[in-house]
């Protein structure tokens, strides 16, 4: 898409479409992003906050085409080939963020929590969580990815000595 206007247009529109996405299936897909551990049910809860984990979750998915194509302008990001490369690496650091946060969840779980609150009479128990750090960690993966990308695939002038 070398048209501005359709690049930035079918930016807008993925973003809404992304937006719409992360509302109706919230409680689902961080259902399955929560690691499973014997003996404990996570429950997903929004704790009081300003600004819900549902708005904050969806307006991170609704961010990740309007920053990409940012990146692509401010890095003269011309080349078809190295847009996908840029998608591709952004989407594997939101992927390695997510990764990693699920890791830690499951090792903090399943050492500290599961033994202290699992007795041999009590085989399951439901823990409220609030997925706000799931959203931080997907921040974090999506900003090391854009500017990984950025520095990766922009164009560099050449300078010429005099």
């Amino acid at each position: 898409m070398n048209n501005p206007k359709l690049t930035y247009t079918a930016a807008l529109v993925l973003s809404v479409a992304l937006f719409i996405i992360g509302q109706t299936f919230f409680d689902s897909i961080f259902t399955f992003f929560e690691p499973h551990i014997d003996g404990i049910s996570f429950q997903i809860t929004e704790l009081g906050a300003i600004v819900k984990t549902s708005i904050l979750f969806s307006l991170l998915l609704a961010l990740i085409p309007l920053l990409l194509v940012l990146t692509w302008r401010s890095g003269k990001i011309h080349s078809t080939g190295k847009r996908i490369a840029s998608v591709i690496t952004v989407l594997l650091f939101i992927s390695l963020a997510i990764f990693i946060r699920q890791y830690f969840v499951k090792m903090y779980f399943t050492r500290i929590v599961k033994p202290a609150l699992l007795t041999s009479d009590n085989t399951t128990i439901g823990y409220p969580i609030d997925p706000v750090n799931f959203v931080y960690y997907m921040c974090g993966g999506l900003l090391l990815g854009l500017i990984l990308a950025y520095f990766m695939f922009r164009n560099k002038a050449k300078v010429t000595a005099f």
